[in-house]
C-alpha cells in the first residue's frame, strides 16, 4: 500500500473506558500507537451535522422562536496543517515525501497489521460545530487505490486545545469516559478513536450526515412538525435518555441541536444524541449543584443549584413543546429574563400555535415539564405514555423500549459486555 505521509511520529491512542470522573489510574491494556503526518489531497467535503454547545453558566443557545437556521456551510478553502515535522520526534517507520492536509493519525501496529492503515484526515475548513471547548470538523479515513484517491469514510472530529488545568483534563476525562460507556445504543452518537497530538485532543466520532433537529425545524414549511413525526422522534429520544440514566449518566443539555439525524436524505432516518461535554456521572440519591445547560432547555431546578437527571426530561418536555409547536415555552428578551420565566414555571398552549395539537400530546409534554420533580415523568414512563402508543408503529416504539433497557445495544466486535464496563482511562 503507498503511502500519503512524510516525516512520522508516534502518538499513542487510547482504550475504552468507562471510568467514573474521579478515577485517574491508567489501565494496563496496551494502547494502539498512531502515527501523526502531514497531506496535501484535496478531499470532497462531506455533509455536515452541527453539534455546537455552549456551557457557560446556564448556557446560551440560538434565538428562539423565529431563529436563524443554521447553515451547511461546506468550503473548499486551504486546510490547516498540523504542527510541522521538524517539531515532532522522530519515529522508527520510514520517511516519506510531503503532500498537504491534515493526516492526524496513522496506525502502526505492525504486529497487528502486516500493512500500514490509511489515516484520519482532518478538514478544518469543513466546520459542521463551535464552541468554547474549540470546533467540530470533517474527518475522512479510508484506502487507496492505485495511487489515486478512493472513496473515503467520514467522520465528524472535535478537536480541543488541551490546557495545563487539572479540572480542564477532568471535563474532557469524564466526557470520553460517558462516551465509550454509552457505545452501542443505536441512538447515541458513537465513539471510534481518541488521542492526542501535541497539545490537540482529537475525539472522532460517527457523522449525523441529516444535520440537526433545529436546523430540520426551522426550514420547515409550517410551524411544528406532525404529532406522527414528534411521537417517532421523541420515542428515539427516550430510549436514549433512559439508557443514560440507566448508566447513572446525566446528559445536562438536551437540547434539538444535539440529536441529529444519522442519513440526510430521509428525515424519518434514527436520530443520534450528540456533545457530551457538559455529561457527568450521577449517584442516585445525590444532589447535582453546577449550573450547566442551555438557555430555553435548563431546567428551574439547574438555576436554583440543586437537581437530579430529572433535568434531562424537563429538557425533553421543551423540545417536544417546539417540535408541535415551533416556539419555545420559556422565552424572553435577554439570558436573564429566559431564566426567569423558566424558574416561574409557568406556560400555556397558546392556540395559534397548538389548534392542530391533540389534548394528549399536549398532555404527554406537561407530564414532562412538571415543576415538581417527583411528579416529572421518568424516561421509562414516558415511553408508556398513551399518546406515544397511539403516534408510533407498534414494532418501533417496542424497539424504543428495548433499547432504553440496552436490548439492541451492538457492541463492537470483538468485544464483551465485560470489556465494555471495564476502566481504561484516556492516555493524554
Amino acid at each position: 500500500m503507498q503511502t500519503e505521509a512524510t516525516t512520522t511520529s508516534t502518538v499513542r491512542s487510547s482504550g475504552h473506558s468507562t471510568s467514573r470522573h474521579h478515577r485517574s489510574a491508567r489501565g494496563p491494556r496496551a494502547d494502539e500507537e498512531m502515527n501523526v503526518a502531514t497531506s496535501k489531497q484535496r478531499q470532497t467535503p462531506a455533509a455536515s451535522h452541527h453539534s455546537s454547545r455552549t456551557s457557560t453558566s446556564a448556557g446560551r443557545s440560538r434565538p428562539h422562536p423565529h431563529p436563524q437556521a443554521p447553515t451547511s456551510g461546506q468550503h473548499s478553502s486551504q486546510q490547516q496543517s498540523t504542527p510541522s515535522a521538524s517539531q515532532q520526534p522522530q519515529s522508527d517507520s520510514t520517511t516519506h515525501r510531503a503532500t498537504s492536509q491534515d493526516v492526524i493519525a496513522r496506525r502502526t501496529d505492525t504486529s497487528s497489521y502486516p500493512q500500514r492503515r490509511p489515516a484520519y484526515l482532518l478538514h478544518r475548513d469543513l466546520v459542521i460545530g463551535k464552541g468554547s471547548y474549540g470546533q467540530v470538523c470533517i474527518a475522512s479515513r479510508g484506502e487507496t487505490e492505485g495511487g489515486r484517491p478512493g472513496k473515503r469514510k467520514k467522520f465528524a472530529c472535535k478537536c480541543v486545545v488541551l490546557r495545563s488545568d487539572p479540572k480542564y483534563i477532568a471535563k474532557l476525562q469524564e466526557e470520553v469516559n460517558v462516551l465509550r460507556e454509552l457505545r452501542g445504543h443505536e441512538n447515541v452518537i458513537r465513539l471510534y478513536d481518541v488521542f492526542c497530538v501535541d497539545n490537540e485532543l482529537f475525539i472522532i466520532t460517527e457523522l449525523g450526515r441529516g444535520g440537526d433537529l433545529f436546523h430540520l425545524l426551522t426550514t420547515h414549511p409550517k410551524h411544528g412538525v406532525t404529532e406522527a413525526y414528534a411521537a417517532k422522534t421523541v420515542g428515539q429520544m427516550l430510549s436514549a435518555v433512559a439508557f443514560l440514566h440507566s448508566k447513572n449518566i446525566c446528559h445536562r443539555d438536551l437540547k434539538l441541536e444535539n440529536w441529529v439525524l444519522e442519513s440526510g436524505k430521509d428525515v424519518w432516518s434514527p436520530l443520534k444524541l450528540i456533545d457530551f461535554g457538559l455529561s457527568t456521572h450521577f449517584t442516585p440519591g445525590h444532589r447535582l449543584s453546577r449550573v450547566v445547560g442551555s438557555s430555553y432547555y435548563v431546567a428551574p431546578e439547574v438555576l436554583k443549584k440543586s437537581y437530579t437527571e430529572a433535568c434531562d426530561l424537563w429538557s425533553l418536555g421543551v423540545i417536544v413543546y417546539m417540535l408541535l409547536s415551533g416556539a419555545p415555552p420559556f422565552y424572553g428578551k435577554t439570558d436573564e429574563a429566559i431564566k426567569a420565566s423558566i424558574v416561574n414555571g409557568e406556560y400555556t398552549f397558546p392556540h395559534e400555535l397548538f389548534r392542530d395539537v391533540s389534548d394528549e400530546a399536549m398532555a404527554f409534554v406537561s407530564s414532562l415539564l412538571s415543576y415538581n420533580q417527583e411528579f416529572r415523568y421518568t424516561a421509562e414512563q414516558a415511553l408508556n405514555h398513551p399518546w406515544l402508543g397511539a403516534n408510533s408503529e407498534p414494532g418501533s416504539l417496542q424497539r424504543c423500549k428495548d433499547g432504553a433497557r440496552g436490548g439492541h445495544e451492538r457492541l463492537p466486535s470483538g468485544s464483551s459486555t465485560h470489556d465494555s464496563t471495564r476502566s481504561e482511562p484516556m492516555q493524554m
